[in-house]
């Protein structure tokens, strides 16, 4: 937390405050736990794969952590400055992003029957894609007022922008992830105080596209029909669903052993990615799997008591955003390992093997820290029995009770 101490000037009478500025404990508590598994984890599940594939035991573990010190970098510059400098660049991050998406479909190389980079283990733009929706959504919502409750300067811009983002992301194929950021873009929308009607309508419209998508696309309807098939009888899933479900179970409580686990040396497919939290399920057993869930309910909590926090309306849904990211995006991911929803492709944020996965994780972590740093400034420099009137806006955000929460432009008077 921020502290304060006064000092008086040598060269005058005048008192003024000294503030030293720290991080919010908790939440690096989280983020450095996740981190500290998640490289564990890595080396565990790559270092025969590695040493295979590369001849080097230690390559992607390396890989891992050049990405792990790059997001560090970043996290350090990102704290030197003012949130706000976001909101002035959204819109150019934006448009970079979409650019990037669609250079993606006309030259980017398909790699397991889809195009996620430029070639094989490049960078992926849908991960630049979460963060930047959100930056611009948020923007976009905290400088409309209450005009977001007329469809012309709410839903129907909403769903433009929102629509573009996930049909480029669509076309890659990657539905997971499409669904994840029309899902994050929902919630903010939400909570930005946008009209119950256009709630109903952006939620069946948005979930009908989903839906039917899932029904439609040939790799998504198999993962559905062999879902169902799971339901019905758990010995006919299908083959990843059932090595992660046989991973899970040999781990017990305390598990096997780290880096003795027998699913990840070829039965399980992509378990340094995907798969991964079955992998620390065999290896650490219930009690890692534990540590983790309550890493990420720790980091969750304190991510959503920046928002609350947030001087200003912007990083009120900026803190909101970035934490329902990491939230769902976590949630996905172990829904998928423990077959409650058809399998699909997503990271664990933090643990699994991905180095643009985990720079953008950081980035965002980063992001959380620098408007919980700011949220304490504030809070310490400012009277406490007069409260600002970015607090109390933000606060009139965090209650439906039919009136706009977003009363102003969001920008601190």
């Amino acid at each position: 937390m921020a502290t304060v101490s006064v000092v008086r000037s040598k060269k005058s009478d005048r008192v003024r405050p000294a503030i030293k500025l720290q991080f919010d404990y908790w939440l690096l508590l989280a983020i450095v736990g996740l981190c500290v598994i998640g490289m564990l984890m890595v080396y565990s599940t790559t270092f025969d794969l590695g040493l295979l594939a590369k001849g080097d035991s230690t390559y992607y573990f390396r890989r891992q952590m050049m990405a792990m010190l790059l997001g560090v970098v970043v996290i350090l510059v990102t704290m030197q400055f003012d949130y706000q400098i976001l909101r002035r660049f959204s819109i150019l991050i934006m448009a970079g992003t979409l650019g990037l998406l669609l250079v993606l479909l006309l030259v980017g190389q398909a790699n397991f029957g889809a195009v996620r980079g430029l070639y094989e283990n490049s960078y992926q733009p849908s991960e630049a894609a979460k963060l930047a929706t959100i930056l611009y959504i948020a923007h976009w919502l905290s400088s409309k007022g209450e005009r977001i409750k007329d469809v012309t300067y709410g839903l129907l811009p909403f769903a433009i922008m929102t629509g573009l983002v996930c049909f480029l992301i669509v076309q890659q194929p990657d539905l997971s992830t499409s669904g994840l950021v029309a899902l994050i873009s929902f919630t903010l929308f939400f909570v930005a105080g946008a009209a119950w009607k256009q709630i109903f309508v952006a939620g069946t419209a948005g979930g009908g596209i989903f839906i039917f998508l899932m029904l439609t696309v040939p790799h998504a309807a198999a993962r559905v029909h062999a879902w169902q098939e799971v339901l019905r009888d758990p010995n006919q899933a299908i083959w990843q669903v059932k090595q992660a479900l046989i991973a899970l179970g040999s781990g017990s409580y305390l598990g096997v052993g780290l880096g003795n686990s027998v699913q990840k040396f070829g039965p399980l497919p992509a378990a340094h990615t995907d798969g991964i939290f079955a992998i620390l399920g065999e290896e650490l057993g219930l009690a890692g799997c534990l540590l983790v869930l309550g890493f990420l309910g720790l980091l969750v909590w304190r991510g959503f008591r920046t928002a609350r926090q947030a001087r200003d309306s912007y990083g009120f849904l900026l803190a909101v955003g970035v934490t329902c990211w990491l939230g769902y995006q976590a949630l996905i991911n172990i829904a998928v390992i423990t077959a409650v929803i058809p399998f699909t492709g997503i990271p664990l944020p933090f643990i699994s093997y991905g180095g643009t996965s985990l720079l953008f994780s950081l980035i965002g972590a980063g992001i959380l820290l620098n408007i919980s740093r700011d949220a304490n400034m504030s809070r310490r420099l400012q009277p406490q029995s007069q409260p600002t009137e970015s607090k109390r806006e933000s606060g009139d955000m965090r209650r439906r009770n039919g009136r706009t929460h977003l009363s102003g432009s969001g920008r601190r008077v």
